[in-house]
């Protein structure tokens, strides 16, 4: 049976999005884009899913691409090749 990592995946994605934080306030980034800090809070501490749109939006509040925010240390390559093996 396949296991899908999307829970891990999107931990590993929230951990990014609080390290680019760093002790900076939620207020400050909300500042810099079209989303509220609670908003940015809950996607960082993994609380809500969110649309795209929103995670543009933190990407530019926190001043990042959103592929830096996808830069994570996970091997897609094996959990592909995992989820192909069933």
């Amino acid at each position: 049976m396949n296991e899908y990592k999307t829970d891990e995946i999107k931990k590993l994605v929230a951990a990014k999005i609080k390290d680019f934080k760093g002790d900076t306030p939620y207020t400050k980034i909300a500042e810099k884009c079209n989303t509220t800090a609670a908003r940015i809070s809950d996607v960082a501490n993994n609380r809500i899913d969110c649309q795209l749109s929103t995670f543009i939006e933190i990407a530019t509040g926190l001043r990042k691409s959103p592929k830096e925010l996808f830069d994570i240390l996970f091997d897609f390559d094996e959990y592909f090749n995992e989820l192909d093996k069933s």
